[in-house]
């Protein structure tokens, strides 16, 4: 027989203590955003080299925009990086993001089905990590979370398979009586 486990005591999500994301999550966010202005600013450059009147026309927008836009664009991800924050709680993980649309996002640890963790070059070489938490019928990450160490997704698997497991415990445990 299947007994569904109430959860009396909820936290309020108004409530939530949220822990920074890691140091080196900025710096992460700002060598990825260089690797996409790089290769941009290497495009302008060969297409002004080899169309003359592009040049003459784009030359002073391009001196003057590219400087500002990648100047917004690396203020933009400070401010970003810095609001974003993570929280595992009993029965919940909470993760807030957002500079001008603010967002939180709540997962029940019940409902999470399995997890990735990701690391790429840039994020191995700073000791970073990604996880991405699937829940039931999601065929996308129902949320992900990115700019953590790579211990603080090991521990975070860790503890989301200890709560399975102890649900599983306690489910089974209500069918035998």
């Amino acid at each position: 027989m299947f007994n569904n486990q109430q959860i009396m005591d909820l936290p309020k999500h108004s409530d939530i203590s949220f822990k920074p994301l890691a140091d080196k999550a900025l710096l992460h966010t700002q060598l990825s955003s260089l690797l996409f202005y790089i290769p941009l600013i290497g495009a302008l450059i060969a297409v002004c080299y080899f169309n003359e009147a592009f040049a003459n026309n784009a030359q002073t927008y391009l001196l003057i925009g590219m400087p500002i836009l990648v100047a917004v664009s690396m203020a933009y991800n400070m401010i970003s990086v810095r609001l974003r924050g993570f929280a595992v709680r009993n029965h919940d993980i909470a993760f807030k993001k957002g500079v001008i649309w603010q967002q939180v996002t709540v997962l029940p640890l019940a409902r999470v089905q399995h997890m990735e963790i990701h690391q790429g070059p840039i994020e191995r070489k700073l000791s970073l990590a990604s996880i991405k938490l699937f829940s039931a019928g999601g065929v996308s990450a129902d949320l992900q979370i990115s700019g953590l160490t790579h211990d603080d997704c090991k521990n975070m698997r860790q503890f989301v398979q200890n709560y399975r497991q102890d649900d599983a415990t306690t489910q089974a445990t209500l069918v035998d009586e």
